[in-house]
């Protein structure tokens, strides 16, 4: 029914390995093991990890950014903490202003405007920034590749550090400090923190305290930057977590109420699908100062205005996403079975061509370049598919870009005027050395196949334990097979969404599948199907009923 996939299971299950656990969840026992969590010590480590972290002085040139800071706060100096305009870039901004004001600073944060200024540092905004007094900027989230920035910065007077987590360049930045935990001489031991947790990591050495109040932040960003949820990101999306749920800064506070999110029981698929995108929607349909200014409020009466700005700007996001993404998609036509999907169209908008290149990734399983003309040239958003590091290959095409950067899975670029065939040509190239045919297609990863009679409400809850989920920690991918369909049909916005009641030997189980909804045409009460899905739990009018949430189906054989 889902075209193109191919279902995996992780690992065959051992039936003695129950007996090892019998105080375990049967199903949650089934995923740990599937992920190979499979003896008593490493279980324990998983289920409570400690917040225990690495030496904050290993992170590469840490002791000469806090040198030259505790310098300029002794000095009273005007220090700027140039941010960036997605959740991390905000977040890493609020953090790192706040915990410089705490030891005394004259600080301020700067965040530019994906429109005027694009990604990363800007050197018509470090200049003006010099001019209103600055003499140092330090980086959050940003810098690793604004080498000539930085360069004219400092040649002018203009201290600047740079900490950031992104790829890191053949050439650093000459910038007095450069903390990023992927540079190849770093001593730091975990290398995937988001740009908010190396922001986190110089304010506890600025601090010389643990910084409990910053760890809501920490949380929301490393969620919502998609970076994998493991070592010391899952240790500190747990504790975040708590911090949400027992005293989350104002403005967080305001936008899980926006959100319709109950503060007590906030989880990381909420930050990743209901907080990050209303934040993520200042930067990308107004400016981002404007999340910026939410996450620093001091009361909840405060950050009342911006969280119902976000709100609105998120559904202006939502519905301009839906009709820009039927566009990019008839563009495509034929293209799409290309190696490399490519669309370059005017009109689209600037803050969304992410978006819609995530979606068109998904849907067609290539890496997909998404671009709009701009006075720059074309501007665009990657998105990539496993064992094509988009990066990289844009690093294959440095001299065509203006300016890029991003991770193995998304990146950001411009290409010059005149450039795109010669862009498209070098992408294709390398697609076709990297990429076999197996590589094109999806690989679902199922972590057990269980009889529906063995769900209950106890599974969704014991699931949960195994969290947060996310980017290397996903959620638990459940299979059933030869499922009967006792019920089809479409709901939500134009039909968009699919609901299903399935039967397996017990009682009929609600499902739903989000964005399924075409599915509802190839199904009838006729159908036996497999499906994969995690199982949650609906309430509603006060009662709670087991759901199934579809991530995929097939006719069963």
């Amino acid at each position: 029914m889902v075209d193109n996939e191919r279902w995996l299971l992780r690992r065959r299950f051992d039936e003695s390995f129950l007996q090892l656990v019998p105080g375990l969840d049967p199903i949650a026992a089934r995923v740990l093991y599937a992920r190979h969590l499979d003896s008593l010590p490493a279980i324990d480590r998983f289920l409570s990890p400690p917040l225990s972290l690495a030496d904050p002085w290993l992170l590469p040139d840490l002791p000469k950014a806090v040198e030259r800071i505790r310098a300029a706060i002794d000095g009273q100096e005007p220090i700027v903490v140039y941010g960036d305009f997605d959740a991390d870039g905000m977040c890493a901004a609020t953090l790192l202003t706040a915990a410089l004001e705490r030891c005394g600073a004259q600080v301020r944060a700067y965040i530019p405007d994906r429109f005027d200024e694009g990604y990363g540092l800007n050197s018509s905004a470090l200049a003006r920034l010099q001019a209103d007094g600055a003499s140092l900027v330090v980086t959050v989230d940003c810098g690793i590749r604004s080498s000539a920035e930085v360069a004219t910065a400092q040649a002018q007077g203009l201290d600047v550090i740079v900490t950031d987590h992104h790829s890191v360049p053949a050439t650093l930045p000459p910038a007095l400090a450069v903390v990023d935990p992927k540079r190849p001489d770093s001593l730091y031991p975990f290398a995937d923190l988001a740009g908010t947790g190396v922001a986190f990591r110089l304010a506890q050495a600025l601090l010389d305290d643990q910084g409990d109040e910053f760890l809501d932040l920490v949380a929301v960003a490393t969620v919502a930057d998609i970076v994998p949820l493991v070592g010391e990101n899952r240790a500190l999306v747990r504790a975040g977590l708590e911090r949400l749920r027992s005293e989350p800064r104002p403005g967080l506070a305001a936008l899980m109420r926006s959100a319709g999110i109950a503060p007590g029981t906030v989880t990381s698929a909420d930050i990743a699908f209901r907080l990050a995108p209303r934040l993520n929607a200042a930067g990308r349909l107004a400016n981002a100062r404007l999340g910026y200014t939410l996450l620093s409020s001091l009361s909840e009466d405060e950050a009342q205005a911006p969280a119902e700005q976000l709100e609105a700007l998120n559904r202006q996001r939502q519905e301009m996403l839906d009709e820009q993404h039927r566009l990019a998609q008839d563009a495509l036509g034929e293209a799409a079975d290309g190696l490399c999907l490519f669309v370059a169209l005017k009109g689209l908008h600037q803050g969304i061509v992410g978006l819609i290149a995530s979606r068109l990734c998904e849907e067609h399983y290539r890496p997909t370049f998404v671009m709009t003309p701009t006075d720059a040239g074309l501007t665009g958003s990657a998105r990539s598919i496993a064992g094509f590091h988009v990066t990289h290959a844009l690093e294959g095409c440095a001299d065509l870009l203006e300016r890029f950067g991003g991770h193995e899975a998304a990146a950001g670029f411009t290409v010059r005027t005149g450039a795109l065939p010669e862009f498209q040509a070098r992408l294709l190239e390398r697609a076709a050395e990297t990429l076999g045919a197996d590589d094109l297609v999806l690989s679902r990863r199922v972590d057990t196949i269980v009889d529906l009679q063995d769900l209950g409400l106890a599974t969704p809850r014991a699931l949960a334990q195994l969290g947060p989920f996310g980017e290397g920690n996903p959620e638990p991918l459940l299979a059933s097979q030869g499922l009967a369909v006792t019920q089809v049909a479409r709901m939500g916005r134009e039909g968009r969404h699919l609901r299903l009641r399935v039967s397996g030997g017990a009682g009929a189980v609600k499902c739903v599948g989000w964005g399924l909804g075409d599915l509802a045409d190839r199904l009838t009460t006729a159908s036996r199907i497999d499906l994969l899905y995690t199982p949650e739990i609906d309430t509603y009018n006060g009662q709670e009923a087991l759901q199934l949430n579809i991530v995929s189906l097939r006719l069963a054989q």
